[in-house]
């Protein structure tokens, strides 16, 4: 039992910096600047429901694509990682020009797309879970790692519900420095499935 908590935990904490929460959050406050409280629950919570949906059924479902389209798990983890890493990269330097232009007057019709996705579950954290949903052993493994997903989709909805006393509490300055922080981790993650993946595409040659 207290080996499964430790590897929820370990896949959870993994989750939540692959959805690059405080880069997450940042764009939220901007986009939501002057809005009511009402609004911006709701928006949360749809931002919420969207990025748990798409990331569960990318986990789930994902092998089906691969299958389909004749590409190996190293082969999609070493791109997912290359992917990744470019996240990672933009994260340290704080290329989010992008993401700041993104403004209309109904957000609440932008809650899937793009606030849930690419802004939140990306292209990148979309190909580390079907390279996940590929290579996790069994039942037990897969549940395990759905309630990960779901917990850590959870955990940005609550950062997002009280985006307005973080940013209070912290600024935005240190919500920035946060948001570098994560993609230093990110770059670690994402050199890892580089290797690994160039190393056993190597080893099938």
């Amino acid at each position: 039992m207290l080996y499964v908590i430790r590897a929820g935990l370990a896949l959870y904490l993994k989750l939540f910096f692959l959805l690059t929460p405080f880069f997450v959050l940042g764009t939220f406050i901007s986009l939501t600047d002057g809005i009511s409280q009402t609004l911006r629950t709701k928006l949360a919570i749809r931002i919420t429901l969207g990025a748990s949906g798409v990331t569960l059924t990318i986990f789930l479902v994902g092998f089906f694509i691969m299958r389909v389209f004749g590409i190996t798990v190293d082969a999609f983890r070493a791109g997912s990682g290359v992917l990744l890493l470019l996240t990672a990269v933009s994260l340290v330097l704080g290329k989010d020009s992008e993401k700041r232009e993104i403004r209309a007057d109904k957000l609440l019709d932008m809650a899937v797309v793009p606030l849930a996705t690419p802004i939140t579950a990306g292209p990148a954290t979309l190909g580390t879970l079907m390279v996940m949903g590929t290579t996790t052993p069994g039942l037990e493994g897969k549940l395990i790692t759905s309630v990960a997903i779901v917990m850590a989709c959870c955990s940005i909805g609550i950062m997002l519900l009280i985006s307005d006393k973080i940013n209070r509490l912290l600024g935005h300055a240190n919500i920035t420095i946060l948001s570098k922080i994560t993609g230093l981790i990110l770059s670690a993650i994402s050199l890892q499935m580089i290797v690994v993946g160039v190393k056993n595409l190597w080893l099938m040659e």
